[in-house]
C-alpha cells in the first residue's frame, strides 16, 4: 500500500519509515524539516498548519492510508498557541486533506495523556478523559475530530502510547537519567522513585500500527499500547547503573520538596520535567493493553529497562566519542 506518514522526520516517524518500507509498503514522508532518504521513500517537506501545502501534498501523493504522527511537545513549543496550530489545526488540515484524497484509512497516533493523572489501575480505553495540560488536551480535540470524520464514512484507528523510548529518544527527563549514569552521577528520583511509570519500546509502536494497516478490525477503534511487567522508576534506574558498570547512585526527593521547585522554574523554563508528568511520576501510571492484543494480535517484545538500556546504547553510540 501506498502509506503518508506525518511527522516522518521525528523519532517515531523515521522508526516507521523503516518499518513500513521493509514490510512492503511504499511510503510517502511529510514534515517540516527533512530526513533521511531511504530506498522506497518519498519525502516532502511541509508545515501541517499551511492548509494549502498540506492540501497539495496529500492530493498530489494519492495515499492509500494516512499515519498523523506529526505533534508538539510542551517541552519543546512554549508557545500555547503554536502548540494548538500544530497539535489541532493541524491535525484538522491532514484529515480533511487524507478524506479529499479518498484514502482507505487513517491512523492518528494520540497519547495517554487524554486520561490525565488519576486513572484507574491498569487503565483501560473506556476510562474518562481528563487532560490536565495543554498536549492532553490537543490530544482530545484531535481524538473528537477522527470521530467527526468516522460519522462522515473514514475509517480511523487512533492509539494511546505512553512515553515511547528507544534510540533515538529525544525526551529530556529520559536523556537526564540516561547521561546522569553515562557519567555515574545521581539520578533524581522523586518521591523516592517507588511508583510504576509505564513507557512502550519505539518498535513496539511500529509493530502496533503496521498490524493496524489495512485491518477492518482496526477500524472505529481505540487502542492504549504499553510495555509488560512494569518496573518502579527506582529498578529501571538501578538497571541502567548496572547495564553501565557504574555504582548505583540515587537521589531520592521527597514529593512536596519536587512539586515546589517544578512550580518554581517551570514558568522560567528551567524544569527538568512538565508539572503533570512530575504529578505521573508521583504515582503509579499503567495502562491496559488487553484490546491491542485481542484485536490486532500484538505483543510488546520489550520491557521498560530493556527500552531504557536500548536508550543509552544509542545515546552512548551517537553523541560520545
Amino acid at each position: 500500500m501506498r502509506v503518508l506518514i506525518t511527522g516522518s522526520s521525528g523519532f517515531l516517524g523515521k522508526h516507521l519509515i523503516k518499518a513500513c518500507v521493509d514490510a512492503g509498503h511504499e511510503v510517502v514522508g511529510l514534515d517540516i524539516k527533512p530526513t533521511t532518504v531511504l530506498p522506497g521513500f518519498e519525502e516532502h517537506e511541509c508545515d501541517i498548519t499551511n492548509v494549502e501545502q498540506v492540501n497539495n501534498v496529500i492530493a498530489a501523493s494519492k495515499p492509500d492510508i494516512g499515519i498523523h504522527l506529526a505533534a508538539a511537545l510542551a517541552q519543546f513549543v512554549h508557545d500555547q498557541k503554536r502548540l494548538h496550530q500544530i497539535n489541532v489545526d493541524g491535525t484538522r488540515n491532514v484529515l480533511e486533506a487524507i478524506f479529499k484524497a479518498d484514502a482507505k484509512q487513517f491512523i492518528f497516533l494520540s497519547s495517554v495523556e487524554v486520561y490525565g493523572v488519576k486513572v484507574p489501575i491498569p487503565c483501560p480505553e473506556s476510562a474518562p478523559l481528563n487532560p490536565v495540560c495543554k498536549y492532553g488536551r490537543d490530544k482530545v480535540e484531535g481524538e473528537a475530530m477522527c470521530k467527526e470524520f468516522m460519522d462522515k464514512g473514514m475509517a480511523i484507528t487512533i492509539f494511546r502510547p505512553p512515553t515511547i523510548a528507544g534510540p533515538g529518544q529525544n525526551e529530556p527527563n529520559l536523556l537526564s537519567q540516561v547521561r546522569s549514569a553515562r557519567a555515574g552521577k545521581s539520578i533524581l528520583m522523586p518521591g523516592g522513585g517507588i511508583t510504576r511509570l509505564q513507557m512502550v519500546n519505539v518498535l513496539d509502536v511500529c509493530a502496533a500500527i503496521l498490524l493496524a494497516i489495512g485491518n477492518a478490525e482496526a477500524n472505529g477503534r481505540t487502542f492504549n499500547l504499553g510495555s509488560d511487567d512494569v518496573p518502579t522508576m527506582r529498578d529501571t534506574a538501578i538497571a541502567l547503573f548496572n547495564h553501565v558498570g557504574k555504582p548505583v547512585r540515587l537521589a531520592s526527593i521527597p514529593a512536596g520538596f519536587a512539586r515546589f521547585m517544578v512550580k518554581l522554574l517551570h514558568p522560567l523554563h528551567l524544569s527538568p520535567v512538565e508539572p503533570q508528568h512530575l504529578e505521573i511520576a508521583l504515582r503509579d501510571y499503567m495502562f491496559d493493553t488487553s484490546l491491542a492484543r485481542q484485536v490486532l494480535g500484538w505483543m510488546p517484545t520489550k520491557t521498560d529497562v530493556e527500552s531504557a538500556i536500548d536508550t543509552y546504547d544509542w545515546f552512548v553510540a551517537e553523541h560520545i566519542t
